[in-house]
Order: structure tokens, then sequence, then C-alpha cells
């Protein structure tokens, strides 16, 4: 039945068309259509990204632009230092300003669902299934518990450990293998501490993802799983920050100041640093500065005691706004960025991993750059758990620092440090839950 009404469908548009296009060519006289007064649907994007992936993202519009001629597009790139994406989308959101597609991720835990087009009914609409066309893991964080889904997914990026091999030969360590801890890691790192000035070395550089490692490197976790719960004031976290206190201690890593003169890539790339994690999202650019420096490769990112997630992810999408005024062109966009078009997942395989299934288990995994592929990251992908302090609690992830800075600026013990601004911190998360 539905195939008849289908074909009925197909019967009707098609009727409708030739009959339009008589209609026009007698219009205008002659057998020639004339064209079209029909003023384009007008969609407008914003995205954020800068480097690569402000790149990354105009390939992919420059595409679906290419592709909808019928569609006018007008995509903005906005860049997120120094908040200019948070200040400029939430004034949008609160005046029904904002664009028909905006990027979003699924770390900010409904904060924003409000504004969200629930996607659910297209889906079904299109009778598509989900899981078929989507990299696995990819499309649940978008859905709401009562079943909105509040966007669709872009890219997620995950993380692996990057290691000079010349300097650990010279240094005479070995190098580092899948079944290492943090702890593991520490007793290498602190090996390759010494120098002074432009010759000083590091074991690891002073990456801003660590923070958010030191909370789960010892099987900590930041809340419950049902996001009702801070869990911080823990001695598995306390244990994670005391890994770092002593890389820093030890000379091991840069502390927070010094990082701040010593970018965290040049420290690599220089070969003044023997370990870096390495996100997907730079793993060309890297790779590109290192050239022939020296030989280098990647392994997973240490082990975690219990089994517990060893690798956090980065994931981010698109949604569309329910003041939209070209609903139809927005869904076509979201579509066609997460499973419908190979071309755009490919542009966006330059920096992560791609919603579309296909290309995700295909052109991305073999994406080499420098001596390593993707294959690492698609790994890492299965243990990972979502951005820790992303979206919804920022501001409790500004109170995380603090206590990462006590540890690694100020020397305090992980407990110390937890004790002290653990209060403010979980003021900040249960502020920020309340809008859940």
């Amino acid at each position: 039945m539905q195939l008849i009404g289908n074909f009925k469908k197909a019967a009707l548009i098609c009727t409708a068309g030739i009959l339009a296009f008589a209609l026009t060519a007698c219009r205008t006289g002659s057998g020639e259509p004339a064209s079209s007064d029909t003023e384009k649907q007008k969609l407008v994007i914003w995205s954020w990204g800068a480097d690569e992936e402000k790149t990354a993202r105009e390939a992919m519009v420059k595409i679906f632009r290419n592709n909808h001629p019928e569609i006018e597009v007008e995509h903005s790139v906005i860049p997120t230092a120094d908040h200019a994406w948070d200040q400029k989308m939430t004034a949008a959101l609160s005046a029904g300003t904002g664009p028909d597609v905006i990027q979003m991720s699924p770390d900010y835990y409904g904060l924003y669902t409000e504004y969200y087009e629930d996607l659910a009914p297209y889906v079904k609409e299109d009778g598509t299934e989900l899981n078929t066309v989507i990299t696995e893991g990819m499309i649940e964080p978008y859905y709401r518990p009562d079943g909105k889904l509040e966007g669709m997914p872009l890219l997620e990026n995950v993380f692996v450990l990057a290691y000079n091999q010349d300097m650990f030969d010279r240094f005479g360590v070995e190098y580092p293998k899948a079944e290492w801890t943090w702890n593991d890691l520490e007793a290498a790192a602190v090996k390759f501490a010494g120098g002074e000035g432009v010759d000083k070395t590091y074991g690891i550089v002073n990456h801003w993802v660590l923070p958010g490692f030191s909370i789960i490197c010892e099987g900590g976790s930041p809340y419950s799983d049902d996001l009702k719960t801070c869990e911080i004031n823990s001695d598995e976290v306390a244990k994670g920050l005391d890994i770092f206190g002593e890389l820093t201690k030890s000379g091991a890593m840069p502390d927070d100041t010094a990082a701040k003169s010593l970018p965290k890539e040049q420290l690599f790339v220089s070969g003044n640093a023997a370990m870096y994690p390495l996100g997907g999202f730079e793993t060309k650019l890297i790779a590109e500065e290192i050239g022939n420096n020296f030989k280098w490769n990647v392994i997973t990112m240490p082990r975690v005691p219990g089994g517990g997630s060893n690798n956090l992810m980065y994931a981010t999408g698109y949604s569309m706004l329910k003041t939209s005024g070209n609903k139809e062109a927005a869904w076509t966009f979201l579509k066609e960025t997460a499973y419908e078009n190979d071309d755009m997942a490919k542009a966006t395989a330059a920096v992560g991993i791609p919603g579309n299934k296909k290309v995700a288990e295909g052109h991305y995994k073999e994406i080499k750059n420098g001596p390593i592929d993707n294959s690492k990251y698609i790994e890492g992908l299965a243990d990972a758990r979502l951005n820790i302090w992303g979206g919804a609690y920022a501001a409790a992830g500004d109170q995380w620092t603090q206590i990462w800075q006590s540890v690694t600026l100020e020397g305090k013990s992980g407990a110390e440090a937890i004790s002290e601004y653990y209060p403010a911190l979980e003021k900040a998360f249960n502020e920020a839950n309340s809008n859940e």
C-alpha cells in the first residue's frame, strides 16, 4: 500500500510539473520556459571553529551550496576564543534572532533544548533507520530523556598519545605500550626532565585536555550517570590530580604559567617534549609541522584501573532552531551533513570522525598524516566519555581549573585542593543542573 501511495504521489508531482512548464511556456509565447520569479530558499548557518576546523566547515558548506542552487546559503564561522561564540549564541537565542541551523554539542546536556526543533518527526517521515547510517554511538547523545532528538551529529574527536621515538631512543626509555597506565606514563616522563633554556626537555606537554584526564585517569568520575550528583570529591579523583602534581614538581611537565610562554605544539614539534596528547582535530597540523624532523608514532591513551573510560570525547553537531524560517532547507542540510552526503563527510573527516558511518569506516579510517593513520582514533572512541565540562557545566569547569592550578602551580595535594574548592564547584554544578 505504501508503494502504491508513493507512485500516486510521484505521478501527481510529475503532472503538476508538466502543467506548470506548459503554462509558463504559454505565458512567454515561445517554446522556452521563462526564468522563475520565485525567490531562492534562504538558509542561514552558524558554525564554530578555527584553523583546520574552520577550513573543513567552509569546505563542507561549499559542497552543500553547489549541490543546492535552489538554496541561498549564508554561512558564518564564529571563533570560540574569548567566549565570542557563547556570547553571540546566547544573545541570539534569547532574542529569537538566531540562524536556521546552529552548531551545538551534546555536552550542553539539554541546556538550550527549548530553542531546538525536535528532529525525531523528520527522521520518522523520511523512514530512516539512523543506526544504519550514522557512526556507532554518535546519535545517542543527541536524544533527550523524553525522546526529543535535538541535533544531528557532525563529528567526534578523541585523543591518542603521540611520542617522539628519537627522544625515547636518546634517553634510553622504552616506547609506550598499549597496556600503559598513567602511573607508567609518569614513571617514564620524569626521565626526560632536564636541561635549561631552549634546551630544556620535558616528558609531556601541558595540554589543555589534561585537567579533564586527571579526573578519570585513576578511575574517578565528575558526576553520576544521571547528571544529578557531583562526584569530584573522591579519593580516585584526588589520586589522579596527584599524578599531574608530581609531573610538574619533577619538571616532567610545564606548569600552567610556563605553558603560557611555551606553546604545547611547539614543545613537541621542536623535540623538547617526548609525549603529546594528540586530538584528531589537530593531527594534520602537527604532522605537517613535524615533517621529517624526527621519527614519531602514536598509541592509545593510557589505561584506567578497573577498565573505566580512558579517553575524552569531544562531540559536535548541528541543530535546527524552532525560529527557523526555512525548516525544509534546514532539515536537508542537517541530514546531508550527518549521513546523506559522502562528499560533505569527507570534508569533515579532515578534522574528526564523521557522523556518516560509511565515510567514517572507510575514507576517514584510511587517512594518513605523517606515519600514522586514523585507525587509532576509531579504536579510542570505544572507551571514551563525553567532554566533562562542556556547555552546561562550563562554570563548574572553571572551578575545576582552580583545583587543577592549586595542584600544578601551588603544589597542593589533590585532596587539599578538592577540599578547598569543592563547595564552589558543587554549587556551580547544581546551579547548571537545575536547568535540566
